[in-house]
């Protein structure tokens, strides 16, 4: 072999090595799943005959990508002061478009209990009935009064309340301008009551004289960030208990979800009351998310 071809042979072999790892480099980012995990843009797609090979096409950027399906899944809400497991089994897209039955335990420093029911969903209307059963740790039903105050609520000198409210509530959202305009309605049915007697509903803060309690809620949402994903607002809620000669409730307050993944985000509401008969402090608030929600379904 001639001193010239000796010469050329070496200096190939760098340039062949560089085009070699920078191959492999870029096959290892086209498949990297992390790419997929997040908001933002859809990732580049691979030329050539191999794409298939280079990306999952299970790996998901949001809820409603993907096929219609029997699924099973959950969401788990973590803050300073509770822990919310919920299940649902359905058939559709989790947490986007589907009908199912949901079921979760209900447990808190004031009791516990649980809550079953169908659900139907599409993207901007949720509808759900079902039946909650509630056990308190330190409250008990009310003598009548016209008003009641916070330390009225706690008390373990008699039976603790135990509550069963049946429950159908609707929510939806419109879009408008940089946001959306979002309701609530629901209608319950508070029992397991003894006659003469009121309790305070955990779930909806309110004491009531039974059966019925109906509410509403209004606000708007400002979508920002990048993806829109993520959204900050107000709400006003009004609840009527007609057993309370028609008592009304007014809370107003903000509200804010930051989307971290499709799994993950950070929630938080923050909802006063204005008016009522009643003077329960924070107890009577809407503070029902200050924290962490994790979702989950099968594939």
């Amino acid at each position: 072999m001639s001193a010239a071809v000796r010469s050329v042979r070496r200096r190939a072999w760098p340039a062949l090595a560089c085009a070699l790892l920078a191959s492999l480099g870029a096959r290892h980012a086209a498949a990297e799943p992390g790419a997929y995990g997040g908001p933002g843009p859809d990732p580049p797609l691979p030329l050539g005959p191999a794409a298939d090979e280079m990306v999952d096409p299970r790996l998901r950027r949001i809820w409603r990508e993907g096929e219609n399906r029997w699924f099973f899944s959950t969401t788990l809400d973590v803050g300073w002061t509770y822990l919310r497991p919920r299940g649902t089994v359905g058939y559709g897209r989790p947490f986007d478009r589907f009908a199912g039955l949901d079921a979760n335990p209900i447990v808190s420093g004031n009791g516990v209990g649980g809550y079953g029911g169908l659900r139907f969903a599409l993207p901007r209307v949720d509808l759900r009935v079902g039946a909650r059963y509630v056990r308190s740790f330190n409250r008990e039903y009310l003598a009548p009064r016209p008003s009641y105050t916070r330390l009225d609520l706690t008390s373990t000198a008699g039976d603790p309340a135990q509550v069963v409210t049946l429950e159908a509530e609707s929510e939806f959202s419109v879009p408008a301008g940089p946001g959306d305009i979002i309701g609530l309605g629901s209608v319950s049915y508070v029992g397991n009551v003894p006659k003469g007697q009121l309790v305070f509903e955990e779930t909806l803060r309110v004491i009531v004289d039974p059966p019925l309690v109906w509410r509403a809620r209004a606000g708007y949402l400002v979508r920002v960030g990048k993806a829109r994903w993520h959204s900050v607002g107000v709400v006003g809620d009004v609840l009527n208990v007609p057993g309370r000669d028609d008592s009304t409730t007014v809370r107003a307050g903000p509200v804010i979800r930051v989307v971290l993944s499709r799994h993950l985000e950070v929630r938080g509401s923050f909802v006063l009351t204005f008016v009522s008969p009643d003077s329960l402090g924070l107890v009577g608030g809407d503070f029902t998310e200050l924290g962490l929600r994790y979702r989950w379904a099968t594939e």
